[in-house]
């Protein structure tokens, strides 16, 4: 009864499917009605359940977390007290019951565990012909990346990142099945990489070439990101370098209107968002419904940008003496509305300048570098050194707001450190890799069956 409960709730979310144009493939609404068995009864239903994963998928939730928790946003004065949002990871007083931890745990696994129960049942998809029969691999192979994404996700929020102890550090369970009444336990970084990459090589066949779905260049970008992450360099190199060859690098000029959905040739893969979706991220930083800003951008991130550099320009905007974020501006369905930009190709240029650094090829790490800041920053001299911390800054600059800033400090074991002015007063503008509040805890409610 409880698993289909959960088939109902979450792998059917979104089921009913427009399919009168690309772009309605994804405006999907929950369904708790439907047999579970129509899912398998064709291709096309299946296919409808494949995207119903893309409804459940809300990476909204690590972007909240890797931006309050670092140093890219300011606490506003409106989201204060009894019904404050987020302010307790913002100044690092959270506990395990903290209701966004425990949403982002049960979300990112209810979406693998419907992954899973689409998995387990493909043998019952009637297929007839060579062209059904490719169509369903290319579904499968959707669907073992998909169960890839959602897992780093989790392990990058509540994981252990550092990867130079992979036989004995833990994080989170990889599962592949629906026993829902099992108590998986956590696993070792080996284990979990080792599950991840058999995921991921099994995803080869996506024929996917639409930027809203995964495609093989989604899937580059996902080993890209995962490699730099366990430290695979020459990894990173290759699966990055894959993606920079097939896809362009906006240039200034029509860089700001990736952010209102106008223009999308550098994005890799992007979350659709619609009207009727709960959760968006432009509702991550403002209380659209109240009037309420919760956060601002932290001057710490503002001072950062030179003149001549669009992305502030893109990313702010000035209210009352403060810079409100400006990075999900809305699109033509609605000023609250925005698709996720989840890869996109500059990312894919910093992998590849890290990657390098740590390779010692410090001429290709600094040409990648100079090549971002050229197609940012008007009339910008190139930079003539390169270390870990001239990367992080562009990281800084370029992915604020998108979920990298307190998972790469946390990956590379270093402090987030705030400036005076992004804090209360009295309150810490530090916190410390040795620091209880530094890793994330596994929810109260989940502690039990992992114990």
């Amino acid at each position: 009864m409880k698993k289909n409960i959960i088939i109902k709730m979450l792998l059917f979310m979104g089921f009913l499917v427009s399919v009168t144009g690309c772009d309605k493939l994804l405006d999907v609404s929950p369904v708790d009605d439907i047999d579970s068995r129509f899912v398998y009864s064709s291709l096309d239903n299946f296919e409808k359940g494949v995207l119903g994963i893309y409804g459940s998928f809300t990476p909204e939730n690590s972007i909240l977390i890797g931006s309050i928790m670092a140093d890219e946003c300011k606490l506003s004065s409106q989201n204060r007290g009894i019904d404050a949002y987020g302010d307790l990871i913002n100044k690092w007083e959270y506990t395990s019951a903290d209701d966004i931890l425990l949403q982002t745990w049960k979300k990112y696994y209810y979406t693998i565990f419907s992954i899973n129960s689409l998995l387990e049942n493909v043998d019952k998809v009637p297929v007839a012909s060579n062209q059904q029969k490719s169509k369903l691999n290319s579904l499968v192979s959707e669907l073992y990346a998909l169960r890839a994404l959602v897992h780093f996700e989790l392990h990058r929020n509540f994981g252990n990142s550092d990867a130079d102890d992979q036989d004995t550090g833990l994080t989170i369970p990889y599962t592949v099945d629906t026993h829902v009444d099992k108590m998986p336990n956590k696993i070792t970084l080996a284990n979990f990489y080792k599950m991840l990459w058999q995921d991921l090589d099994k995803s080869l066949n996506i024929e996917n070439a639409v930027d809203f779905r995964l495609s093989k260049n989604a899937v580059h970008s996902l080993a890209a990101r995962v490699a730099l992450y366990q430290k695979d360099y020459s990894k990173a190199v290759w699966e990055s370098t894959e993606v920079i060859n097939a896809v362009p690098l906006s240039d200034a000029d029509h860089f700001s209107e990736i952010w209102g959905d106008h223009y999308s040739s550098e994005v890799i893969f992007r979350v659709k968002r619609n009207n009727q979706d709960k959760i968006r991220p432009n509702f991550l930083w403002n209380d659209l419904s109240g009037g309420i800003k919760r956060f601002h951008a932290s001057s710490k991130l503002v001072h950062q940008y030179g003149t001549g550099d669009v992305r502030s320009s893109s990313f702010f905007v000035i209210d009352g003496g403060e810079y409100n974020i400006n990075k999900y501006p809305g699109n033509a369905l609605g000023k609250n509305i925005n698709d996720v930009k989840y890869f996109r190709v500059s990312e894919m240029y910093l992998i590849r300048a890290e990657a390098n650094l740590n390779l010692g090829n410090i001429a290709q790490s600094l040409g990648d570098i100079n090549q971002l800041r050229r197609n940012r920053i008007s009339g910008v001299e190139p930079l003539g050194t390169v270390d870990i911390h001239t990367i992080l800054r562009e990281r800084f600059m370029e992915l604020c707001y998108e979920g990298h800033r307190y998972f790469d400090l946390k990956r590379l074991k270093l402090p987030v450190q705030r400036e005076k002015a992004d804090v209360l007063e009295g309150e810490r503008t530090r916190l410390g890799a040795d620091d209880n509040a530094y890793i994330l805890p596994v929810p109260y409610s989940e502690i039990a069956p992992l114990s």
